[in-house]
């Protein structure tokens, strides 16, 4: 049974209505990958799927509650959100960073999963040292860990590959395809449609503020689609075992 329900779902910002006549149903056990070009509404999904964002009309409900009138301490129990800006205020180790997305633990508690998460993205080495410090794509696996520890059944995630070089990408999409396999409910936004075509189960295609489809790699990735949406020509094609999307620019009109 789907534990997040969107359900006619339109969200105004200003004056402009940026998300038209949203529905979709998202079950635990899957990986779902949001795609489409700049300004297509995915972050601002990912931000009402959060209760980040008040919606204009629809439902966006939670095993059947409705997420809106819930309190934010009760949704943060089932859904983790990492945003698409990666700021950090102090300059807290890396597992203190980490721990503070498991606060139903107690302290000691919490930054030992925070340890095992770090240790999990390859940050052991600098797990006590000060977050100013790192690199731009290990202070990204840190606020990822922070997300990792939560109890969440629901983890939303905007962009989690950004300053990650491919093979972290990629070690970084292997973890969130286990944690989709092992129960949770795993939604994320990609720019990179290689990637959304080998690893998600589901990919939801939104263009101008709509769903145009919700579907399997192979039947979203299609030359029709590549086209209208993207001004790709493109195809999937299966390479030593895995499926894999060719892609190359349409001439400009």
């Amino acid at each position: 049974m789907p534990n997040l329900v969107i359900q006619n779902v339109n969200v105004k910002l200003g004056k402009e209505t940026v998300l038209r006549d949203i529905s979709a149903e998202l079950a635990p056990g899957k990986l779902y990958v949001l795609v489409g070009p700049n300004g297509a509404g995915k972050t601002t999904l990912l931000k009402a799927m959060a209760s980040l964002l008040p919606l204009q009309s629809g439902m966006i409900s939670y095993n059947g509650l409705d997420l809106a009138v819930q309190r934010p301490g009760v949704r943060a129990e089932h859904i983790a959100y990492l945003p698409q800006e990666r700021g950090i205020a102090w300059n807290l180790s890396c597992v203190d960073v980490a721990a503070l997305g498991a606060q139903h633990l107690a302290p000691d508690l919490a930054r030992q999963k925070a340890f095992a998460e770090l240790q999990g993205l390859g940050l052991q080495e600098v797990a006590d040292r000060g977050v100013f410090g790192l690199s731009g794509g290990q202070r990204a696996r840190v606020l990822l860990a922070r997300v990792l520890v939560s109890r969440a059944d629901v983890l939303l995630l905007d962009e989690p590959l950004i300053a990650l070089d491919p093979a972290w990408q990629r070690q970084v999409l292997v973890r969130l395809k286990q944690r989709a396999e092992a129960g949770q409910t795993v939604i994320l936004s990609l720019h990179d449609l290689h990637l959304a075509a080998q690893f998600a189960n589901t990919v939801l295609l939104l263009n101008g503020g709509q769903l145009v489809k919700m579907d399997t790699p192979e039947n979203i990735f299609t030359a029709r689609l590549l086209s209208d949406v993207f001004h790709l020509k493109g195809e999937l094609v299966s390479q030593d075992g895995q499926t894999v999307l060719r892609l190359e620019s349409l001439p400009l009109l």
